[in-house]
């Protein structure tokens, strides 16, 4: 396994932005030699977060999301900063929604997925953390 980081822009237009993120998720693994399964778990949860941002926080004529990955030998790192609107969280944040509601599973899956999911504030950017411990 490889220690690397590499830095992306992701389109704040939703379907360019998805295509760009799996295109750079497609890359960054091509290089990090991560087992499958964490790939699979991490990709989804990575996946959940900017489909929270590209719907909710950001609109289409956005500044672009950078995106930042790392790995390292017993982790998986991403880090997400956007211009978009501030997220107010919620209590229930990262716990499923009611079975009869339609929405609001996503950031609950990917925070059952990874070790860290955290949020911030930070001046006019919304920053996210996503942590995936792996063993070499």
């Amino acid at each position: 396994m490889h220690r690397i980081e590499r830095h992306y822009e992701l389109s704040p237009v939703l379907a360019e932005g998805i295509d760009q993120l799996h295109t750079a998720l497609n890359a960054f693994w091509a290089e990090a030699g991560v087992a499958p399964e964490a790939q699979i778990r991490f990709s989804t949860a990575l996946a959940e977060v900017v489909a929270n941002i590209l719907q909710y926080a950001v609109a289409s004529e956005a500044e672009p999301i950078q995106l930042r990955l790392r790995c390292t030998p017993h982790r998986i790192e991403a880090r997400l900063v956007d211009h978009g609107h501030r997220w107010e969280r919620p209590e229930s944040a990262f716990a499923l929604p009611d079975d009869w509601e339609e929405r609001g599973r996503g950031l609950a899956i990917a925070a059952a997925i990874l070790d860290r999911l955290q949020y911030r504030r930070l001046r006019e950017l919304n920053c996210w953390r996503l942590v995936l411990f792996i063993h070499p």
